[in-house]
């Protein structure tokens, strides 16, 4: 691949356009010698560094808060051959990216970042990595999908109805019979997949249950019974009973990272969220969990599980089955008449 970095120049010009286009207030107010005595503080940018297995790195974290609204017209990195993928095919394609959308009268709904930052690695005196990420991050992030290379898991749940609604007679039947109900309330996680079902994190077009993994009920089915041929229908080549697991990126238009049900603050936010280009395999540390995340040889997007306060393991992306089999339709994120490519 060729190892260019221009990354790092547009990953800062997204931060700086999320600090340009957040709202600040502020006046010089003169203070008297009493009371600077008693002010301590750092200033919002700090360099610090980092080493594992032979790479250093060097992070600029930034201390800020940014509510902001963006749009891209094309999010696109690592276009380049790579064997087993398609001639011309990207690592990461997003046509019309955006964070924060735009509701009734222009008003905007912003996406919220805490604590960005961008890195760099090095193995001796050449750079083999950038990246730019988010402490913690909150709200829609929308897009037209084409392809995605990286760690996005996604969390399912919700009632039996969408999943019988799909089914035919025989499907709804066997779901009957292993305790399943409409208003039964069932979980699934999903991660990038091919079409048939098998683990797919390079450039990936689909998400869905993989092979192996199945559906858990969490309430309203008919107890061990229930659990015993949940188990034994486990999804595969992207179907469990034959109603399908497996589901098509570009359908999903707007998707919700972190806990977008209240936005006036940064509880349940997303963690850990970042974008790199590598020239090879680089193991980044996780802002979350303080481990190594290995990110696959050039452009990736991470956006993993993290643990909320109660210590719960959460997935980034929740939606329902739902919006899993039907997609979800782009929210405007645009001002003015336009809805998308502004």
């Amino acid at each position: 691949m060729r190892r260019s970095f221009r990354f790092a120049r547009h990953a800062l010009a997204v931060v700086c356009a999320g600090v340009l286009s957040a709202q600040v207030q502020a006046k010089m107010v003169e203070l008297e010698d009493s009371e600077l005595s008693d002010i301590t503080g750092q200033a919002f940018i700090n360099l610090t560094t980092d080493s594992n297995a032979g790479i250093n790195y060097t992070r600029v974290n930034l201390g800020l808060n940014i509510d902001t609204q963006l749009n891209v017209k094309k999010l696109q990195l690592g276009q380049y051959t790579r064997p087993g993928e398609a001639a011309g095919s990207s690592d990461i394609l997003i046509n019309n990216f955006a964070l924060g959308t735009v509701g009734p009268n222009d008003t905007i709904n912003p996406f919220k970042i805490s604590n960005p930052f961008l890195e760099l690695a090095y193995e001796g005196d050449r750079v083999v990595g950038v990246r730019i990420g988010f402490g913690e991050a909150k709200g829609t992030l929308s897009g037209d999908i084409q392809s995605l290379t990286g760690n996005i898991p996604v969390h399912i749940k919700g009632t039996g109805d969408a999943i019988y609604d799909k089914a035919t007679f025989a499907q709804r039947a066997a779901l009957v019979l292993a305790g399943v109900y409409r208003s039964s309330t069932v979980e699934a996680d999903a991660i990038l997949v091919n079409s048939g079902g098998t683990a797919d994190p390079v450039r990936g077009t689909m998400a869905g249950i993989k092979n192996g993994d199945g559906l858990t009920c969490t309430s309203g089915c008919a107890g061990g019974w229930t659990d015993a041929l949940l188990g034994v229908f486990a999804s595969g080549n992207c179907s469990i009973l034959g109603i399908q697991t497996c589901f098509n990126l570009s359908q999903f238009q707007s998707l919700p990272v972190g806990n977008t049900s209240d936005m006036s603050n940064m509880q349940n936010a997303a963690k850990g969220f970042f974008i790199s280009l590598q020239t090879q395999d680089v193991a980044w540390r996780d802002m979350d969990s303080n481990a190594f995340i290995t990110a696959l040889q050039g452009a990736f997007m991470n956006l993993p599980k993290y643990r909320d306060a109660n210590g719960n393991l959460v997935s980034p992306i929740n939606i329902d089955f739902d919006q899993a089999f039907n997609g979800i339709p782009r929210q405007d994120t645009c001002v003015g008449s336009a809805t998308a490519g502004c």
